[in-house]
Formats: C-alpha cells, sequence, structure tokens
C-alpha cells in the first residue's frame, strides 16, 4: 500500500508544484510536500487497515498510525530538505521525493506492524500460519 500512497503523494506533489505554481519559491516546495504527504498517510491508513493487514479502523489506531507516520515525516521531509534546500537536488525535487519516500515506507511499515495493527502469526495444527489479532 506503500506504493499507493506513493501514487498520491507524487502525483498531489507534482500538481501542486507545477500546476499550481508552489515550485517556485522553498517555501511553496515545503508547503507542497507537506499537504501531498497528509493526504498520502490518510489513504494509506485505511488500504493498510483493510487490504493489507485485514484489520479493522479504529481511532486509537489511527493515532498510532500517525505517531509513527510522523517519525517517517521527520525522515521523509528532513532528507527531502537536505536533499533540496541544501544538497545537490535542488533542481530535481520528485527524485529528492523519491528518496525520501523509500526511507520512510520502509521504517514505516516495520513500525506500523508492529505497533498499530497488532498481528502475530499462530500456527495450527496443519502447519498453515495464520494472522491473528489480540
Amino acid at each position: 500500500m506503500g506504493f499507493v500512497g506513493f501514487l498520491l503523494d507524487i502525483t498531489l506533489m507534482s500538481l501542486l508544484i507545477y500546476g499550481f505554481g508552489l515550485g517556485e519559491t522553498n517555501a511553496g516546495l515545503m508547503t507542497s510536500r507537506i499537504l501531498a504527504w497528509a493526504a498520502a498517510i490518510t489513504l494509506t491508513y485505511f488500504l493498510n487497515a483493510k487490504v493489507t493487514f485485514g484489520a479493522s479502523i479504529r481511532h486509537s489506531r489511527f493515532v498510532n498510525y500517525l505517531l509513527i507516520q510522523a517519525m517517517g515525516a521527520g525522515i521523509n521531509l528532513g532528507s527531502f530538505s537536505a536533499l533540496v534546500l541544501v544538497g545537490p537536488m535542488s533542481e530535481q525535487p520528485l527524485l529528492a521525493m523519491l528518496i525520501g519516500n523509500v526511507l520512510a515506507i520502509t521504517n514505516n511499515f516495520l513500525w506500523t506492524r508492529k505497533f498499530v495493527y497488532y498481528f502475530h502469526p499462530e500456527v495450527t495444527g496443519e502447519g498453515d500460519v495464520r494472522k491473528t489479532q489480540p
């Protein structure tokens, strides 16, 4: 589901930067990045709950998810800022976004699996593995 979130993220960011002209200033770039990120994490929460983990959607889980995503945002936005604002990719904001996303998606999946959806494998008598929820 991270890929679907990434597609929304890059599409919205591209629209904001190039369609609405927010890429002309550093503030516009950062605003575009934050808005696109917020839309993507909201979508991925619902998709992960239903498709990836088969879990119910609960307010408390969304709060945990937002906290983990905030940590990922630090990774994502921090690497984007470093690469675009002070680094070598000032003319390539979408490539910088891709790098930040890959780092954050990996981090977020690991933490989300453990602290949001609470799934633990349970081995049945037949040897297959089923995911259960406490």
